[in-house]
């Protein structure tokens, strides 16, 4: 059973994992950027989110009351987890962790892969998994093996893969490392709702991922396509809204299977074309 998304409320999801959700949502944010709150007299904070003057970085302080906390971390770089770190770090005099440094914000530590971070008895072990941002960490609470898979992996949506930033290969290779992570119980990503089945779902979103590039390969037997035909021919069923975001994931898609030499492109007069290979 889920818990449901409170905007203004500390949910509690486990007895070491607390929910806050930032009244953000968006079309890519879902319902908005969950803080999750880990551990108990010490803990650590998980995606800050936005610096938006909207009580968020108060609600938060309250939650944390007199806990200590070890470290700041956001999961990655996109502009819906990180900006409220600065000043979540002055209010709690607690330095700010991530992958690696980051021209937008201070890092006073990198974290390795594989690293276990600990905050009193809570330990929080670290996973590269690159694919949506080559500086993007998922975590597994290895005392109650929950996974806190950031953007990575989510109930409500697939991940948007941008390139060139966002990667396929290295979002598929990261799913499959998740996938291998055993006895895990929980997954809490960063919008949207827990995942009661995590294995289930990184498996549906494995498949999701193939039978797309199986669609791909299909409308180019027909012939050489322009994304933007692409879009409007597989992703004729979403929110033409989205198809700015499926261009991207498309072309992901594509640059995917060129690297395994099933398509090529050709560009005349400044107009790229996708093709099966000959």
């Amino acid at each position: 059973m889920t818990a449901p998304i409170r905007y203004d409320e500390v949910v509690t999801l486990s007895p070491l994992v607390r929910r806050l959700t930032q009244n953000n949502p968006g079309l890519y944010s879902g319902p908005g950027t969950n803080t999750h709150l880990v551990g108990r007299s010490d803990l650590v904070v998980l995606d800050p989110g936005e610096d938006r003057g909207d009580g968020h970085l108060e609600r938060i302080v309250a939650a944390v009351g007199k806990s200590k906390v070890t470290a700041v971390i956001p999961s990655h770089g996109h502009p819906d987890h990180w900006p409220l770190s600065a000043r979540l770090a002055k209010a709690f005099q607690a330095p700010i962790w991530f992958w690696q440094p980051n021209r937008e914000f201070p890092v006073d530590r990198t974290i390795r892969d594989g690293e276990t971070i600990q905050a009193g008895e809570t330990r929080l072990q670290a996973i590269y998994t690159p694919g949506h941002l080559p500086d993007h960490l998922s975590f597994v609470l290895e005392n109650e093996r929950a996974l806190f898979p950031g953007d990575v992996v989510m109930g409500w949506s697939t991940s948007i893969i941008a390139p060139p930033e966002g990667d396929l290969v290295l979002y598929l290779q990261s799913l499959e490392r998740l996938l291998a992570i055993p006895n895990l119980t929980v997954a809490y990503p960063a919008h949207g709702l827990e995942v009661p089945d995590p294995y289930g779902r990184i498996r549906e979103l494995i498949a999701h991922r193939l039978h797309r590039s199986q669609q791909v390969l299909a409308a180019l037997a027909d012939g050489p396509h322009q994304i933007a035909t692409l879009v409007t021919e597989i992703y004729r069923d979403i929110d033409a809204a989205l198809h700015p975001a499926a261009a991207l994931s498309l072309e992901a898609h594509l640059l995917a299977l060129e690297a395994t030499g099933r398509v090529a492109r050709t560009v005349h007069g400044g107009t790229t074309r996708w093709r099966l290979s000959s």
